[in-house]
């Protein structure tokens, strides 16, 4: 499909892009300390977590990408929504209040509460900057993907473009005004998922249930992948042909959740335990609502058909298009961009204070003073987001909502087995945790590499995602470990 500019989409954007730079740059003022800048001081309200909690975890895999599966592969696709929502009560019920006791700036601060030892801490800051760049690829991928339809500029441009917005938010303000843009976003994203699923079932006339109902009574379904019945198009086994697949997509999603260094990080900026607790139930509640409503975005880009066969990420904007014309587009797909630059923001500042804190300060033993602290981080930001333009680049045309959930896998098998150890078990060793890291990020890294993402029908590996593997395996060895040192 071939894309123009469209002057009041483009306005749209602009504003939204101007406001979000404009709480950046007053954000800023307010950053005196490390502290500020990678927790917010550790004062943000419960509920302003938990809201920005769903601004950062509602990222484009949530509203570009999922709703692109839901509408080529129906039941299964949705299986993300699923996934991602279920992996917030593995961090309500084990994380939230346990880390917010422990930690203090990043991932390997929880780790290491109890247990300081070099080892442990580099491998906890690389498995951090590995998941954090894998989770920034999908969302630069998605920003191309939305500014070729609403500025009528090409993709590079748009991942350019992206990386050049987050990059300005971290390097001035960090934490601060990463957690307003997060917050304001995430009130956007919910009430254009509503507008969106209105829209849809306005104009066909149907109620929610009847809606569904009429897909599943088609017997000639017209599907991005071809006339199918409907009752097919809604069960599964369309995409997930082999069930070890199903099996392990959402084993990774259910468990990545609680895994994820950005998503940890925001457990730090809330002054108490309690707090952390309160701002997961938030978070579950609108992250819940949300992932209902893609059921009906995805299927009302498939009913309506405004879907693009060579970018499953533009579903949802083409159905807003088609919904309201020019103007609902460009609300839909500016409220887009905007998540992804929350969700950007937030990935980089984990990467950086994994690079900054973890390995520069810590590990390598460079004491700095927060003037000197601040300024190396922001330094390493710009380099994360260079890095994140470049793998974007590369990626083109993927689907989102896949990329993340190879992240996910990743962080669900080097980042929890080491948590849960030392959150719930005296009997872990340092090697243990080390150890079990880096056979989580080694396994998981290299099965995707074998797997059908990489080597397509030639792959070793059979399944695409290695979660089934590589997270019992870490586990496996960061008990077995320190049972043997133990003994």
């Amino acid at each position: 499909m071939s894309y123009t500019f469209q002057p009041i989409a483009f306005g749209l954007f602009m504003i939204i892009t101007a406001l979000t730079l404009g709480i950046s740059w007053y954000a800023a003022r307010q950053v005196k300390t490390a502290s500020h800048y990678f927790v917010a001081g550790g004062g943000v309200k419960w509920l302003v977590n938990g809201i920005a909690f769903a601004g950062d975890y509602l990222s484009a895999a949530s509203f570009l990408g999922i709703a692109g599966m839901i509408a080529f592969y129906g039941f299964d696709g949705f299986l993300y929504s699923i996934g991602f929502l279920a992996g917030w009560i593995v961090a309500l019920l084990l994380i939230a209040e346990p880390l917010r006791r422990c930690g203090k700036y990043t991932f390997c601060d929880a780790l290491l509460y109890k247990i300081e030892d070099k080892g442990v801490r580099l491998a906890g800051a690389v498995s951090t900057l590995v998941v954090s760049l894998f989770y920034l690829i999908p969302q630069v991928v998605g920003a191309g993907s939305i500014v070729q339809p609403l500025l009528g500029l090409s993709y590079e441009v748009g991942v350019v473009l992206v990386g050049a917005l987050v990059i300005f938010i971290v390097a001035t303000a960090g934490m601060v005004s990463t957690t307003y843009v997060q917050f304001i976003k995430g009130f956007l994203l919910l009430i254009a998922a509503f507008m969106l699923t209105i829209g849809v079932l306005w104009v066909a006339g149907l109620g929610p249930v009847e809606f569904i109902a009429e897909i599943i009574d088609t017997s000639a379904l017209v599907t991005p992948r071809g006339t199918m019945n409907g009752a097919l198009f809604m069960a599964p086994g369309i995409k997930f042909t082999n069930p070890l697949d199903f099996a392990s997509l959402a084993l990774a999603l259910i468990l990545g959740t609680a895994a994820l260094p950005h998503v940890l990080i925001r457990y730090y900026t809330v002054p108490t335990p309690a707090d952390a607790r309160k701002s997961t139930v938030i978070a579950i509640a609108a992250i819940g609502v949300f992932y209902m409503l893609t059921l009906f975005l995805g299927l009302g880009a498939m009913y309506f058909r405004t879907v693009d066969p060579a970018n499953q990420n533009l579903s949802a904007p083409l159905l807003a298009e088609f919904i309201g014309g020019e103007i609902f587009f460009g609300i839909i797909s500016s409220i887009a961009f905007a998540t992804i630059l929350g969700t950007v923001s937030g990935l980089i500042m984990a990467a950086a204070g994994a690079i900054a804190h973890d390995i520069w300060t810590v590990y390598l033993g460079h004491k700095m003073s927060d003037q000197e602290t601040l300024r190396m981080t922001k330094i390493t930001a710009v380099g994360v987001g260079i890095a994140a333009i470049i793998l974007g680049i590369i990626a083109k045309g993927q689907n989102v909502a896949f990329l993340v959930g190879l992240a996910f896998a990743i962080a669900a098998s080097a980042n929890l087995p080491a948590l849960v150890s030392v959150l719930f078990w005296k009997g872990t060793t340092a090697r243990g945790v080390e150890l079990g890291i880096w056979t989580g990020l080694a396994s998981s890294m290299g099965l995707i590499a074998i797997g059908p993402t990489i080597m397509g029908a030639g792959a070793i590996f059979p399944l695409a995602n290695p979660g089934i593997v590589s997270i019992p395996l870490s586990f496996i060895v960061t008990f077995g470990v320190s049972m043997a040192q133990k003994n």
